[in-house]
């Protein structure tokens, strides 16, 4: 039992960590709760948080497989690169709404957002590729067929609290909701300036 609440803790503050770095979804996830759109926040994140179980149980199914053919992680840069440019102009060009009270939508929304933001960031898979690697081999982790989903779960656990933490972090800027620059600009340049790093590597 000590050695499954071990797996899951190190997997835990593995995927915390590994989560804080400014990216397509935290960012999403602080922009809607400087909006104080908090449910749709979390929506966002649980979202996130499970699409990140599946990357996360690919890459450690399939971890010698991708590790072989380094031409695949290259191709998961070229689109998560063009993803984040485009999500750029996005928000450039994206203008202030008034808010309405429609929490269910809401929810609905930031849920497909998430679901969407997620899916198109296949780095995940490469990240938890190395990461798994990595434990294994200063003999942190010995990841199995009867283990591996209690390592996933504690991924995903530790992606869900980094959202909810953005969530209460961002919810406390809710005074600056209308200033367009720090909501939309700044958001803007950084997830272009990701995506041009992202070619650059």
């Amino acid at each position: 039992m000590t050695s499954l609440i071990s797996l899951f803790a190190i997997a835990f503050v593995f995927s915390y960590a590994g989560s804080i770095p400014p990216g397509s979804i935290n960012l999403s996830v602080v922009q809607l709760a400087m909006r104080d759109r908090k449910a749709g926040a979390l929506s966002l994140g649980l979202a996130a948080a499970m699409i990140e179980f599946v990357y996360a149980g690919i890459a450690v199914r399939f971890q010698i497989y991708l590790t072989e053919n380094i031409e695949i992680a290259t191709w998961f840069r070229w689109i998560s690169g063009t993803v984040l440019i485009v999500l750029g102009l996005v928000n450039w060009f994206q203008k202030p709404k008034e808010k309405k009270e429609e929490p269910s939508g809401e929810k609905r929304a930031g849920f497909v957002k998430g679901l969407m933001l997620a899916i198109m960031n296949p780095l995940a898979i490469p990240y938890w590729l190395t990461v798994s690697a990595y434990l294994q081999t200063m003999n942190w982790v010995n990841l199995t067929d009867d283990n591996y989903l209690i390592f996933v779960a504690g991924v995903s656990s530790g992606t869900f609290l980094l959202m909810v933490t953005a969530t209460y972090l961002g919810s406390r800027f809710s005074s600056i909701q209308n200033n367009r620059f720090l909501l939309f600009k700044v958001p803007a340049i950084i997830f272009v300036v990701m995506g041009i790093w992202t070619f650059v590597q």
